[in-house]
């Protein structure tokens, strides 16, 4: 997985970064090696080319690696392939180097840039490309290692960031389905009926507080979840419609078709209690105009929620706001999109999400 950054401005702030590394690192360099071969202070006045050589050479090599790894990021993935990543940036990295190297010296003897006390030195102690090779290899190493350090850096404090949006999110998505689910709107009409079973029935009206209980005792305890088990949600609606029958007794029909082998798949509590609900609030329910509510799966693959459509009661808000809430909890459950059918009968198709598929 690739971080979404602003991939240009990483890329200046490396290349920043690199040449005033790189300009240090190669008069360091330079005044180290001139001094351990002729045990003297370098003179600028004589040595000046040779410091603008080593200083050219530093900031070549090191623009030179920051495009370079930036490049092979492209191709081997530093989280899905760490040690592969690290092995091959290292062997780039040298091998850039080197080539740099040789390229510059070659460029240079060209011009006579190597006619200077420290040449003259060299003839004479051949352990000036050994000590210029170690110090190269070191200094590889150590890019390779703050590389690393850098990405892993970054690759964590992106990710504890990302996971703090996605909590503060997913809590007020959750908070959103607690005060759809708590509205005085829904709590309205079921004292209504209790209190209108209150003289004609006191064992149902005993038997609808007791299921109206169960209702908000399972909105409380799963709001905080990401996920319920599809059969923990069903066994939840059947409860619910208990107290839509009550209500609206014939006139109302859910009908559940689900096939046991999905009953153990994944669904973001109180979904299915959602869409029936606002097929019941946007729809007339009478005698003359019955709402018929089936709940089923296709190729156990979708989860089907189709209701009939009747005549629009006045002052009904719209539903959009409660399936965007849908729409956003299943992007933490799954990659595939909610379908949506508004035609002569209202679907909502829900994906199915199997145990083994990853959640966020």
């Amino acid at each position: 997985m690739q971080l979404p950054l602003n991939s240009l401005v990483t890329l200046v702030n490396k290349l920043k970064i690199s040449l005033l590394a790189s300009t240090i690192s190669g008069t360091a360099v330079f005044y180290f090696l001139h001094y351990s071969e002729t045990a003297n202070i370098p003179d600028l006045r004589h040595t000046y080319l040779w410091l603008v050589y080593f200083i050219v050479n530093a900031n070549l090599i090191g623009v030179a690696l920051v495009y370079g790894n930036k490049l092979l990021d492209k191709r081997i993935s530093w989280v899905s392939n760490l040690s592969s990543r690290l092995t091959a940036g290292l062997f780039l990295n040298i091998a850039v180097t080197y080539l740099v190297v040789l390229v510059v010296g070659v460029l240079s003897k060209q011009f006579g840039l190597f006619e200077s006390e420290l040449m003259n030195a060299m003839k004479v102690n051949t352990d000036f490309l050994s000590k210029l090779s170690i110090i190269l290899l070191i200094s590889v190493v150590i890019f390779t290692i703050f590389n690393f350090a850098f990405y892993s850096y970054f690759h964590y404090t992106y990710s504890q960031v990302e996971s703090a949006k996605a909590q503060r999110n997913y809590l007020e998505l959750q908070f959103d389905t607690l005060k759809s689910q708590l509205s005085p709107h829904y709590l309205f009409n079921s004292l209504n009926t209790i209190s209108s079973l209150v003289f004609k029935d006191a064992n149902l009206a005993e038997d609808f507080i007791r299921r109206l209980a169960n209702t908000y005792q399972y909105i409380l305890k799963n709001n905080t979840k990401k996920y319920v088990l599809l059969k923990e949600e069903v066994d939840f609606v059947k409860s619910y419609n208990y107290l839509l029958q009550v209500r609206f007794q014939s006139n109302l029909k859910l009908e559940i078709n689900i096939p046991d082998n999905i009953m153990d798949s994944k669904i973001p509590p109180i979904t299915l209690q959602l869409l029936v609900e606002n097929a019941v609030k946007h729809n007339v329910i009478t005698e003359s105009e019955p709402l018929y509510i089936y709940i089923g799966a296709t190729d156990n693959t979708y989860l089907n929620v189709i209701n009939t459509k009747t005549t629009v009661p006045s002052a009904i808000k719209s539903f959009q706001v409660g399936l965007s809430n849908i729409k956003k909890r299943y992007e933490y459950l799954t990659k595939d999109k909610i379908r949506i059918i508004d035609d002569a009968k209202y679907s909502v198709a829900l994906p199915v999400v199997k145990n083994h598929e990853k959640i966020t």
